[in-house]
């Protein structure tokens, strides 16, 4: 079943985002133990915050993936070729 080529764009960028959310929180998770080892507590609780809005996102993320694919699936069969 072939999917629009808006929805396939959607699908990409959503899972795009799954792969590269963690990534990214577990650098910013990393820089903030280095500054907190640093003695920068502030600099480390700001990019605490930052990690864990970015774990939030991760998620929304996620759910809206597995709602895209749903909705997705529910198309029926594509039309025939025509040749």
């Amino acid at each position: 079943m072939q999917q629009p080529p808006a929805c396939q764009r959607a699908v990409l960028g959503l899972i795009a985002a799954a792969v590269l959310l963690p990534i990214t929180i577990c650098v910013i998770v990393g820089v903030a133990l280095l500054l907190q080892g640093m003695g920068d507590p502030w600099g480390a609780a700001v990019l605490l915050r930052i990690a864990l809005a970015g774990g939030i996102l991760w998620v929304v993320n996620l759910v809206c993936l597995v709602l895209t694919l749903a909705v997705g699936s529910l198309r029926g069969p594509d039309e025939p070729d025509e040749q």
